[in-house]
């Protein structure tokens, strides 16, 4: 505690930054790492904002991210399958939304925020490589991983928004890069992407070609770069189609199956009776793994129902859908706040782009925001998003973004 209290203000943010940094370089790889330097950053931010005085503003965005966490301690506390898991889900979503929160309020230079965004990028590659080289030649895994991150599609999402936050970077720093640069840049958004086919999630897939079209088509600085960029996702599909890629054979076998939605209507319908039970607050954060056929099977009785197992899916402990989740586990009340967040992250979106030139760090913070937003709400529909490590990734990307706009525009709201 002595050591603490005699830290001015510079040095509680450089040690600040030693954490967030440490965790960004932890986050895809090294997960008891990651969780204790995401610990620090929050204390330490939430400790530099109270013992240094700050006098930040209130805006929009602070509101939006305090709503958010008094909404998720509702339905924690007035959780509908108490006891379950709801106070760990609780203190999941308050880590990471306090990650978000604390990067817009943390005052860093835009020098310092562009570190972090370049080191969220580079950290992916080594546990990315250490992946490939487990699936392609040891043969250890049957799927593409990252090694913190986990689950094949959890690692996809993770994947999805570093490539469009990869791509902006190449975007913004292609006119003024040198022959060598330029090839790196243009190697680092490949290597993501053709992670991403490997990886073999379909809807992970969709959104990145989709947000890849889309960032080149709006921001590429040149008639040519378009072009090229065109060529290039062009040539991708045609070898997808023309080698039969495994991510092409697995979407012809569940539709030659009649499976297009690899059982998903099951495991929503489980979901959604779920989010009858208690409907306001719902029945608690991640506690959609604690939803049993006999609880199902009463409540649809005590309708005067008919209860057909065959149209439920108890195996899948989530949703496989962001929103169904945030429906049953958070309620109504939690909905509409997060309805409110998406929105007002849309806006900001928005708001940068038409009202302001797109260019050097302006466009790669853009993208990586556009990217986290369009893979969370994207990816979304079909899979659980926005919570643990791609959730941390997006909070960070948020904050980044956010943090740079209050920059350029310190007394108006964001």
């Amino acid at each position: 505690m002595n050591f603490i209290s005699k830290l001015n203000g510079k040095q509680w943010l450089n040690l600040e930054l030693l954490c967030i940094s440490l965790m960004l370089l932890s986050l895809p790889s090294f997960e008891a790492p990651k969780n204790i330097f995401l610990i620090l950053f929050v204390v330490l931010a939430s400790l530099r904002h109270l013992i240094t005085g700050s006098t930040e503003v209130w805006r929009t965005w602070d509101s939006i991210f305090l709503s958010i966490l008094i909404s998720g301690f509702l339905s924690t506390i007035f959780a509908g399958l108490s006891p379950g898991d709801e106070w760990k889900g609780f203190r999941v979503l308050l880590t990471f939304i306090s990650v978000g929160w604390l990067l817009y309020r943390s005052n860093y230079s835009n020098k310092q925020i562009g570190w972090l965004f370049g080191l969220t990028i580079l950290a992916v590659i080594p546990p990315l490589c250490w992946g490939l080289w487990e699936l392609l030649v040891l043969h250890s895994k049957d799927a593409l991983q990252l090694h913190s991150v986990g689950h094949v599609n959890h690692s996809a999402m993770y994947l999805t928004i570093i490539f469009g936050a990869s791509l902006g970077l190449t975007l913004s720093m292609w006119g003024r890069s040198n022959a060598l640069n330029k090839l790196a840049l243009f190697l680092l958004p490949c290597l993501f992407y053709i992670s991403i086919v490997i990886g073999q999630s379909r809807a992970a897939f969709g959104i990145g070609t989709l947000m890849g079209i889309t960032f080149i088509y709006l921001l590429a600085p040149s008639k040519k770069i378009k072009w090229i960029g065109f060529s290039i996702f062009s040539l991708a599909m045609a070898a997808i189609f023309f080698l039969n890629a495994p991510i092409l054979q697995k979407q012809i076998e569940y539709k030659n199956n009649h499976n297009v939605l690899s059982g998903r209507g099951a495991i929503w319908n489980v979901t959604m009776e779920a989010a009858r039970l208690y409907p306001m607050l719902g029945i608690g954060i991640d506690n959609r793994a604690n939803v049993t056929k006999d609880i199902i099977q009463k409540s649809i009785e005590a309708r005067h129902e008919i209860f057909d197992e065959a149209h439920y899916d108890f195996t899948f402990k989530h949703s496989h859908s962001f929103y169904l989740t945030q429906l049953a586990e958070r309620g109504v009340l939690g909905s509409l706040v997060t309805l409110t967040f998406i929105l007002v992250w849309l806006r900001t979106l928005a708001r940068h782009f038409l009202h302001k030139k797109l260019t050097g760090q302006a466009l790669y913070l853009w993208t990586g925001s556009a990217s986290a937003w369009l893979a969370t709400f994207g990816i979304g529909f079909v899979n659980t998003t926005f919570h643990h490590e791609h959730g941390i990734l997006a909070c960070v990307f948020l904050g980044l973004h956010l943090a740079f706009l209050k920059n350029q525009q310190k007394n108006t709201l964001i």
